[in-house]
């Protein structure tokens, strides 16, 4: 018995050529608009801390590092730091009325500031009740509904204030955030669709550190890998409640995440593990669409290596700064264009990259990559394997093994002149170069590798 091929299904091998060789591109961003998705809370206004009384030395480890954004409430130390080039994102008050907040907007912009973003109430659902908030006949008093509705009713007015004034205009209006963890069987309180209409942008805090949200499952020596796993996309990417949760009141506007990050307290990751997440957490939002995310934050507030919100910051108490700064400053150094042509758009990188199992490691889609590309046509390809190095649910965070180099192969369809290898949490200097080839075998660490290409 044998089967036929009727002749309209046959496809000419020409054609599936073509599709393959279609195929054999990645679609590129501009690099610049990587390094400036990239920004850090602050607290300027807190005197107990560094920020307060060793803002000269903060403030300078803010500019080395080439971070361009800062989040944080109104202050008037926005305007030294705009004048520096620092651009801000500023949380409102709901207990303020919105012109005044406004007028001072305007007032610090008119002085040096750089405020560019406007960001609605943070986290009501903890703190509304907390500081006896109301808005609109809305308050604690009236239990979580009567908070909802009264955060729902500021953030409308908010954004129509915004936009009806031609010097605030131009703000990117930033949606409420949510403190609490909702499910899939909760959801978000703010409900569908409700604020799309009256944001930019919407916003959450997806902190990593498990995703209970997903099957368990065994993997790299944890029993329950995506539910302990430390690594950055464990709720964005294969299993993405963060996006499944939090950004249906704002859909289809773009999501911003104005809190994440980790805590290098005796109780969380290493300094040498949460150097090699930081970097990878802004390249696996970016990649998964999130605007601009802030890691929470630039300096560890409190030298009280036990306080878990004491030791958020890239910058140690001290101010000396942690492996992670330092990660983050190299990378941002190789990706940052600030002065690319205005008419430049990016072509997809001629290539594609092969990824194949090591030992004891054989999701090869762990594996991820970011194309990005110069003005001047230069490409930048950062890869990683998102690998968790920590299981979350041991106190402090268990290390786990290292993982080895992910082997892999990036496949041009036209040879490179040029191409330079960095490993930004290692150095700045050039571990490998490649010339005039068209085949690059690589070993994908478990950091952030760039491989520049120039054809």
């Amino acid at each position: 018995m044998h089967s036929v091929i009727h002749p309209r299904f046959i496809i000419p091998l020409a054609f599936l050529f073509a599709v393959a060789a279609a195929r054999a591109e990645m679609p590129s961003q501009a690099a610049d608009r990587f390094a400036d998705s990239i920004g850090v809370c602050t607290h300027w206004t807190y005197p107990d801390t560094p920020y307060g009384f060793a803002f000269e030395g903060v403030k300078q480890r803010l500019v080395q590092s080439g971070i361009r954004h800062v989040r944080d409430g109104m202050s008037g130390r926005l305007v030294e730091l705009g004048k520096l080039g620092i651009r801000a994102t500023v949380l409102v008050d709901a207990d303020k009325p919105i012109a005044d907040q406004l007028d001072a907007i305007k007032k610090a912009n008119a002085e040096g500031a750089r405020i560019i973003a406007i960001e609605g109430p943070n986290e009501p659902d903890l703190f509304w009740k907390n500081n006896k908030r109301s808005y609109a006949g809305q308050g604690a008093e009236q239990g979580d509904a009567g908070i909802i509705a009264g955060v729902i009713a500021f953030q409308k007015d908010l954004y129509a204030a915004v936009k009806a004034d031609p010097a605030t205009r131009p703000l990117t209006v930033l949606g409420p955030s949510l403190g609490k963890t909702y499910g899939y069987d909760t959801k978000s309180p703010l409900g569908k669709g409700t604020l799309a209409e009256f944001v930019d942008w919407g916003n959450f805090h997806p902190y990593p550190g498990g995703n209970p949200f997903s099957v368990p499952w065994p993997y790299a020596g944890l029993e329950k890998y995506t539910w302990h796993g430390g690594h950055p996309s464990a709720n964005i990417d294969e299993n993405p409640f963060a996006f499944d949760v939090y950004a249906p009141p704002f859909a289809p506007k773009p999501m911003a995440a104005t809190e994440t990050g980790y805590s290098t307290f005796i109780d969380g990751p290493s300094e040498a593990a949460h150097a090699k997440y930081l970097p990878r957490l802004f390249c696996e939002y970016f990649r998964k669409g999130v605007q601009r995310t802030f890691s929470y934050e630039l300096v560890d507030e409190w030298n009280k290596p036990d306080d878990r919100e004491a030791n958020f910051g890239i910058i140690r108490h001290d101010l000396s700064p942690k492996p992670a700064y330092h990660a983050l400053h190299r990378l941002i150094a190789l990706t940052a264009e600030p002065n690319a042509r205005a008419d430049f758009k990016t072509t997809p990188l001629p290539g594609d990259l092969v990824v194949k199992p090591a030992t004891g490691f054989d999701r090869v889609q762990y594996v991820h990559h970011l194309a990005l590309q110069r003005s001047d046509g230069v490409y930048l390809l950062l890869i990683w394997h998102d690998i968790a190095l920590d299981d979350t649910s041991k106190k402090p965070w268990r290390r786990m093994p290292l993982a080895p180099p992910m082997p892999a192969t990036l496949k041009l369809t036209k040879p490179v002149k040029h191409a330079d290898i960095f490993i930004p949490n290692d150095g700045e200097e050039i571990v490998q170069t490649f010339t005039a080839t068209d085949t690059l075998p690589l070993a994908v660490p478990d950091r952030v590798m760039v491989v520049r290409l120039q054809f």
